[in-house]
């Protein structure tokens, strides 16, 4: 049972027994029943629209009852084209008071738009950053920010189930103290067309002592436009507890960054959408991502991602950041990835002042030679950073890392370092371009090789557990079982694939001529 309020718990002992048994036997004589606001209208509205869902979320946020319920109609579209925002960021709502919000598959739809100066219309579907001299048409709103600035918001906790967005900015900003919990949701053609450079990314982003729980939410292309690059789900002196969820094809930095506080990232997929960033914070001074039966998939747009930059495309742990890589796999395709050499290392592991541990985890980069990056660093420490490992965990060798350095990095002398691993497509030897394959079969083990059956006594002693709520995981990242006769494969994915020749899938040849025009085209531009 929770524990009754602080001012309950100072009552003497036959008080508190005699409140428990009124309280089983229903709401005491007084208390304010709690409140359902219906919602059925399919525009954004106004609080004085009744049905609409602006109407229900100032009932809400006036009601005097505890335990309100939003419930909106099965998979109702929402427009907001057009809708009044609340304050200069493009809010759409807020809420004072906690909520819960059952979405039974609506979605909040929205239609951006902008006509670039030569005449272009860019939307949400074939999305530009807007530029002075382009004429703004619909910009992209946000959805709601759960509590107020500079309050305390402790007392606010609102939950979303089933609750969808298509072409919205940030759905959510989680002000100081406040909890939001999101589960069931699908985000897709996130946008910030604001008009106005206010670098708002869309996405999340929870403040100082705040709480963001997502459960099985899959954010597809969201875009970030605007300079600055805040991270697709951010924190700042805050907790986030992802779980079951995908990040993919998404552009507006890292996926995941916290400054300062702690996040926990279990059985969750980061697809072509860049990687961690960790520092500390400003009044929590350190920062601590563990990232637990996961994969990343660092990859650019030849190999299906939608971020290219080699800065986002990494795991970083900055001064007063941790990285704690668990059961997990994180895979860089450096042939999709576009950048310098110099600015490769460190991709797909940086701890620049930072640690990044790895435990039972499979790390891996490919060799992009034609384009100068045979010397590239992927596993880089700088400013007194760390990396370790223990005995479980495989790190894939590198021309300018090979098997018998990486040992010494890592500071594990039983790193595993050899082969065969992942599958990994050689499509040219002279010069060497290395790819993964396609997600998710870049992420599937080899059969028989040496990733499979690594951790011993799996279901006891070495058991995985969330660090969310302390549950052995028993699933892969897949849905899959976790072990397999009481073993645990290195990384995330528990089912192998037999070892073949990459190339005999196809597309061996494609991928050459793609890499190639990539490097070409890198040429050009350095001219």
């Amino acid at each position: 049972m929770p524990l009754a309020p602080r001012s309950l718990r100072r009552l003497a002992p036959a008080s508190a027994v005699v409140l428990a048994v009124l309280s089983a036997a229903g709401p005491m004589a007084g208390a304010p029943r709690a409140d359902t606001f219906t919602v059925t209208g399919t525009s954004w509205g106004t609080a004085t629209t009744a049905g609409t869902l602006a109407w229900a979320i100032d009932q809400a946020n006036t009601s005097s009852a505890t335990g309100n319920v939003i419930s909106i109609a099965s998979n109702l579209l929402i427009d907001v084209d057009g809708a009044t925002a609340i304050d200069a960021g493009l809010d759409l709502a807020q809420f004072t008071r906690s909520v819960m919000i059952e979405g039974n598959g609506a979605t909040l739809v929205g239609n951006p738009t902008f006509v670039t100066s030569g005449g272009q219309t860019v939307t949400k579907n074939n999305p530009d950053a807007f530029v002075t001299g382009d004429t703004p048409v619909t910009p992209s709103f946000s959805f709601a920010k759960i509590g107020t600035f500079g309050l305390d918001n402790s007392a606010i906790v609102v939950s979303i189930a089933g609750l969808n967005a298509d072409g919205l900015n940030r759905f959510a900003l989680v002000e100081a103290g406040a909890r939001l919990d999101v589960t069931t949701a699908g985000i897709v053609n996130s946008v910030n067309f604001d008009f106005s450079g206010r670098n708002i990314t869309p996405g999340f982003e929870a403040l100082a002592g705040a709480t963001l729980n997502l459960d099985r939410v899959v954010i597809d292309k969201a875009h970030g436009l605007t300079s600055l690059a805040g991270g697709i789900v951010a924190g700042s002196d805050a907790t986030i507890n992802l779980s079951s969820s995908t990040i993919r094809d998404s552009n507006s930095g890292p996926a995941i960054v916290l400054a300062g506080g702690t996040a926990n990232v279990v059985s969750s997929v980061l697809d072509g959408s860049g990687g961690v960033t960790v520092v500390g914070g400003s009044s929590v001074a350190t920062g601590t991502v563990n990232f637990v039966n996961s994969v990343a998939f660092l990859a650019g747009p030849l190999n299906g991602g939608g971020n290219d930059r080699m800065d986002d495309n990494r795991f970083l742990a900055g001064a007063g950041g941790t990285i704690n890589a668990t059961a997990s796999t994180i895979i860089a395709d450096l042939v999709s990835l576009s950048g310098s050499p110099s600015a490769a290392n460190g991709v797909p592991l940086d701890a620049a002042g930072g640690t990044i541990a790895l435990r039972s985890s499979a790390v891996m980069v490919t060799t992009y030679d034609a384009d100068g990056f045979s010397g590239q660093i992927g596993y880089q420490t700088s400013a007194g950073g760390v990396l370790t490992a223990d005995a479980w965990s495989w790190v894939r060798p590198t021309p300018a890392q090979t098997a018998s350095l990486l040992p010494t990095l890592f500071s594990q002398p039983a790193l595993i370092t050899g082969a065969p691993g992942l599958p990994v497509d050689t499509i040219s030897v002279s010069p060497l371009i290395e790819e993964t394959l396609p997600f998710p079969l870049a992420s599937f083990p080899l059969w028989n090789g040496v990733l499979v059956g690594v951790v011993p006594d799996a279901n006891g002693a070495n058991a995985l557990l969330n660090p969310i709520d302390g549950s052995v995981i028993t699933l892969d990242v897949f849905g899959r079982a976790r072990t397999t006769a009481g073993l645990r494969n290195a990384g995330a994915v528990e089912t192998t694939v037999p070892e073949i020749d990459p190339a005999s899938l196809g597309g061996g040849l494609s991928l050459l001529l793609g890499a190639l025009a990539c490097l070409e085209n890198r040429r050009r531009l350095r001219r």
